[in-house]
């Protein structure tokens, strides 16, 4: 009689083993999806994932490379091993420019390594930060300094704080300057309540994109020379006589003027300001124009957010496939005739448009007094050497308007246009527009150290956990073998 032996099973449960192949593939994708965030972090710029495209090279700034005429060198400043998050954003930025001209040269400099070579470009080198920027021509006889703080812009608005990454439009601009025989500038003019350079930041960037330097100061302080173009933004308080009188021997000089108002400006209150405006023909009607967007099509429900329309004899701008808001707007005087000035009219609105005598309360409640039809809203004259754009409202070139909640955000295409008539006015004629590299950056994009700490514990943390479950399979495995 044969003995029977009873096998005993010590395999592994069939529900454990199945438990464990996908806690595993769980594993495995999660590790799948750090490493591809990893790669995606440290690569980002080169593929360039970013959904503004960060680190691609707009169509203006590679026609510009492409006319570039005489060499020029770029100097980014940063120590041997420097961590800066700035410096992985501004050296793909120099690369793609290296790459796009032949004539592009790009030179790190070591502050500590090579002091005598960046007191060559700075003079006195004790506040050049890491991340400054000197861009020189191929004579050396003008050199550009961009600080760091000039490639990130932040801004708040309402809740939300936007971070843009504006490096491509200062070095395109800086490149500019750098290289033209004579560089014009734009003054913020100060002294009488106006919309500041701070207030118009954005405004700002533009022009140094377009390749004006930008400055601030009050009349008859200021160096402004022939061929400069002098902004004049929502004025409260009066030009003196002597103000004037500097004023219009600069327009008479080839001065360039952007006199900008709006429904909140004191115009009764600026007797010497209207003086000089009728010397030239131009003039503001004070009150409050508003359409009923309900009746004019209009994309926002606000009568106090003008939607204009081109008018017929702007040769200017082909084609605006964005948005173009003019907040609380006032309106312009018809241009009068003057020997040797020409008046273009830009911008107006439709045939149902309301000018308010009052500026509070209802947009579209009526009033005795108010006027209805079409409005101008810009206009630009030609002068015998210079010129003057006129806009009738100052909100739409500040980075946030308090007073009607609009903002350049709202539309896209106001900057573009202002850019496009002040490229015209001041004879560059580039073409210069928004796509001149100004991109809003997403705030992840931008690594510092807290982020990166948090980022290494995590990858830590997901690498471990797959690693621990398969040494616990392979424990599993070999052990069922065994039995």
């Amino acid at each position: 009689m044969k003995a029977t032996v009873k096998k005993t099973n010590h395999a592994c449960p069939f529900g454990l083993y199945h438990a464990l192949l996908y806690l595993l593939a769980t594993a495995v994708a999660v590790l799948l999806c750090v490493c591809a965030e990893r790669a995606e972090e440290r690569y980002y710029l080169k593929w360039d994932v970013s959904a503004t495209r960060v680190s691609s090279l707009s169509d203006y700034t590679l026609a510009q490379l492409e006319n570039l005429a005489q060499p020029v060198t770029i100097y980014p400043v940063y120590t041997a091993g420097s961590t800066l998050s700035l410096k992985d954003l501004q050296t793909e930025t120099l690369l793609r420019m290296r790459l796009a001209s032949s004539l592009v040269e790009v030179e790190t400099i070591d502050p500590v390594a090579q002091p005598q070579r960046l007191q060559e470009l700075a003079g006195d080198t004790a506040d050049v930060a890491e991340g400054t920027v000197f861009v020189r021509n191929a004579a050396g006889t003008r050199v550009i300094r961009l600080n760091a703080e000039d490639f990130l812009f932040s801004q708040r608005i309402e809740e939300d704080v936007y971070t843009i990454y504006c490096g491509e439009a200062m070095l395109i601009g800086a490149i500019e300057r750098a290289c033209a025989p004579e560089v014009p500038a734009a003054w913020f003019i100060t002294g009488h309540g106006e919309a500041t350079r701070e207030e118009c930041s954005r405004l700002t960037l533009q022009m140094q994109a377009m390749g004006l330097e930008v400055h601030s100061g009050a009349l008859g302080m200021i160096e402004a020379q022939p061929g400069d173009v002098a902004l004049l933004m929502d004025p409260q308080r009066d030009l003196t006589e002597s103000e004037a009188l500097a004023m219009a021997d600069f327009l008479d000089s080839g001065g360039h003027l952007l006199l900008a108002c709006g429904a909140d400006t004191p115009w009764a209150e600026l007797p010497q300001l209207q003086a000089l405006c009728q010397v030239y023909g131009l003039g503001f009607q004070a009150g409050w124009v508003v359409e009923d967007a309900t009746v004019t099509d209009a994309y926002v429900e606000r009568p106090e957010w003008l939607s204009p329309s081109l008018s017929g004899d702007n040769g200017l701008v082909d084609t605006l496939p964005g948005r173009l808001i003019l907040p609380r707007a006032c309106a312009l005087a018809v241009p009068g005739i003057r020997p040797g000035i020409t008046a273009h009219v830009l911008l107006t609105t439709s045939e149902r448009a309301v000018l308010h005598t009052h500026t509070t309360g209802d947009a579209l409640a009526a009033a005795p007094g108010d006027t209805s039809g079409q409005m101008l809203l810009a206009v630009l004259f030609w002068l015998e050497k210079g010129s003057i754009l006129q806009l009738a409202s100052a909100d739409m070139l500040r980075d946030q308007a308090e007073t009607s909640g609009a903002s350049v955000v709202d539309a896209s295409e106001n900057l573009a246009l202002v850019a496009c008539w002040l490229d015209e006015m001041t004879g560059q004629k580039g073409g210069a527009t928004l796509d001149a590299g100004v991109k809003e950056l997403p705030n992840q994009l931008i690594r510092f150290d807290s982020e990166q700490t948090r980022q290494r514990v995590s990858a830590l943390f997901l690498t471990a956990l797959p690693v621990a479950l398969l040494a616990l399979m392979l424990v599993v495995l070999l052990r069922r073998r065994r039995l």
